[in-house]
Order: C-alpha cells, then sequence, then structure tokens
C-alpha cells in the first residue's frame, strides 16, 4: 500500500509520481488523501487507485494518518510517498526483496535530485543549534551539518540512522500501526523526525543506499515567510516534546548511527 496527500496538486504535478506506483508489482494500493478539494482526483480512474476526501487541511501527518488507518493492515509494507516522487521499477522491486525479511520497522533508500546529486536523507536526530543555524546561519549551518546530514562519511551499504527523510518511508505495516503513524499535533515539518526517532527506537529503522529514488525537493520554507513560522512553530513542538539541550535518548541513538559508520 503507498498513501500520497494532496493539498492543491495538480494532475500534472503528480503525474510522473503515479506512473512510477502503478508501474510497480509490488504496489498494490495507492490511496489518495485529498486535504483540500481535488478538481481531478476524485474522477481518477485507475484499478489500484483508491480516492479518500479529509475533512480537512489538517496536515501532512494528518492525512497519511487517514490512510494509514484504514489499510495498514492489507498489506505487509506500507509507504509513505511524497507527490514528488519518482523511481525505476526494478529499483522498487530490489529495495522491497531486500527489506521484506528484515525486522526493522522503517526503510529507506538513497534520495538523490534528478541530476544524481545526494540529498542526505539519513540523518543524526537534530539538535536545536542544527536546525536553527540551518534557517538564520548559513556558515555555521555549513559546519554542523557535516555531522548531522553525515556528509563525513561515505556510506555505500545499509546501517542503522535515527532519522530517515519523510519523504519516501517504507514502513513494516505492523511497526507502523503499533506506531499508530503520524503525531498529529504537528500540522507540517518534524513529523517525520518525530515519528522516525519513535520507529528507530522501538523497532530499529535501517537506510539502505544501494537503491535510490529521485525527490524533486524545492525546500519551500526557504521561499515562503509562511511556511518558514509553519517551520519554526512544529521545532518549537518537537523540542519541547523531546527535549531542548537535555534529550538523552537523542544522544544514545545518535551515538548508535556513529558506532554503526565505524564500523565501515
Amino acid at each position: 500500500i503507498s498513501s500520497i496527500v494532496l493539498y492543491k496538486h495538480t494532475y500534472v504535478e503528480l503525474r510522473a509520481t503515479l506512473d512510477s506506483l502503478i508501474a510497480s508489482d509490488y504496489i498494490k494500493k495507492i490511496i489518495l488523501v485529498d486535504n483540500d478539494e481535488s478538481d481531478w482526483a476524485p474522477e481518477f480512474e485507475h484499478e489500484k487507485v483508491i480516492y479518500l476526501k479529509s475533512d480537512g487541511n489538517f496536515g501532512f501527518g494528518y492525512g497519511h494518518n487517514l490512510a494509514i488507518k484504514n489499510y495498514v493492515s492489507d498489506s505487509n509494507l506500507f509507504l509513505i510517498c511524497n507527490p514528488d516522487i519518482t523511481f525505476e521499477e526494478s529499483e522498487f522491486a530490489q529495495l522491497v526483496n531486500f527489506v521484506k525479511d528484515r525486522k526493522e520497522g522503517l526503510f529507506l533508500p538513497k534520495i538523490v535530485y534528478a541530476n544524481g546529486e545526494n540529498q542526505f536523507g539519513a540523518r543524526l536526530l537534530p539538535t536545536p543549534l542544527n536546525l536553527f543555524a540551518r534557517r538564520f546561519s548559513k556558515k555555521w549551518a555549513v559546519r554542523l551539518d557535516q555531522q548531522y546530514l553525515l556528509k563525513n562519511y561515505t556510506i555505500h551499504k545499509s546501517m542503522f540512522a535515527p532519522y530517515l527523510s519523510g519523504c519516501f518511508m517504507l514502513f513494516r505495516s505492523e511497526a507502523l500501526e503499533t506506531l499508530k503513524g503520524f503525531d498529529e499535533r504537528f500540522f507540517m515539518y518534524m513529523e517525520d523526525v518525530d515519528l522516525s526517532r519513535r520507529c528507530a527506537q522501538q523497532f530499529g529503522t535501517l537506510y539502505c543506499p544501494q537503491f535510490s529514488v529521485v525527490h524533486a525537493h524545492e525546500q519551500a520554507s526557504y521561499k515562503s515567510t509562511k511556511l518558514l513560522k509553519a517551520h519554526i512553530q512544529s521545532a518549537i513542538l518537537y523540542f519541547n516534546k523531546w527535549g531542548w539541550l537535555y534529550d538523552s535518548n537523542r544522544k544514545l541513538l545518535n551515538d548508535k548511527c556513529i558506532r554503526s559508520l565505524s564500523l565501515y
């Protein structure tokens, strides 16, 4: 099962992602959750596609949770997918075959731009300084990102990382159901960090750079004052939940990741 949350997305914007998902023999259902009033999705006809109208725009996690609650028990794996993802059918097949007998709860392939540039989807859990430097101090962000985004390491085989990017989260359905999906207090941003770390604690997570998908990532919060405000609000909620300066579990999970990298 795969779920995508729509908010004012046109069919043209979503077509490449839908084509990738539909082409895969491993995707049996594609749940389109509409957080707005789509003028095309309700009438879109394909045997794999199911349209769900949410009660309103209550956030990214809220939308995906609607699909999770209704369909997670119908599959062994559940893919939370952004509407700007594309992949080769063979790559996704290899990823599924690699993870299907693994015990971890969450898996992420290498996330790249269309030109092949790495987006560093496997990360440490952020500190407040990591996030706020990335928004307000390019000099400090470049320095801190070397460790936060694991840029100091050449990662070529599967490894544990506590924060796996939310653009393409492949879960064991049993784990996702136990975790009860996203924390819906996050409207947008940081919900993926929160869910990934909860999964890392309870089931484990696995970064799989042997496989890759393309993400047309635009970093909208860097361009929009409104989205930047939403990002800051979510960051405050996240650190209020898990701890600002003192977060012992963050250190434990990050240290586990660094230790695994030392074995390379």
